[in-house]
């Protein structure tokens, strides 16, 4: 759950706040839905994508900031200490939700630190996700074309 936040495009603000599948925006109430890089909002969806200080939306770009998106110290210290025990225990996580679009190793394969084990595109980039020590790949989760959500267990690295 985000909360509330406030976002500015073009100059103008908006007050948001997130409370299970609404989204109050200045006050006013509008049921959303949100997957891949499509945001349904009151029924109407809308191709929107972020890049940096910009944010397009149905193909209109505007200036874009945010404000209360930012995670805490200890959310931060959490997050950084759970990656490290995945990644001590040999599991490639997804770093975002999007979709594997190549699968460069296969289980039994000898891996070196920093090898390239798979491709994840999302929001339209391709990442790829390096093995985070040398071993042996005992296990895949997922293959090629399938759908994966951020810190999902792809493969283990031994």
């Amino acid at each position: 759950m985000i909360g509330k936040f406030q976002i500015t495009l073009d100059q103008v603000a908006y007050e948001i706040e997130q409370k299970g599948d609404v989204l109050i925006v200045n006050g006013q109430e509008f049921p959303y839905k949100y997957e891949g890089s499509s945001v349904q909002i009151g029924g109407n969806p809308h191709a929107v994508t972020l890049a940096g200080s910009t944010a397009t939306v149905d193909g209109i770009t505007y200036s874009f900031s945010s404000a209360g998106l930012e995670e805490t110290k200890d959310i931060k210290k959490r997050k950084a200490a759970t990656k490290q025990a995945a990644q001590d225990a040999g599991a490639l996580t997804a770093i975002m939700p999007g979709l594997i679009v190549k699968i460069h190793k296969k289980v039994g394969d000898t891996v070196q630190k920093d090898d390239i084990i798979m491709i994840l595109e999302a929001m339209k980039m391709q990442n790829e996700l390096h093995a985070a020590k040398a071993g042996t790949i005992r296990q895949i989760n997922v293959k090629e074309g399938e759908t994966v959500e951020m810190r999902q267990v792809l493969a283990i690295i031994e």
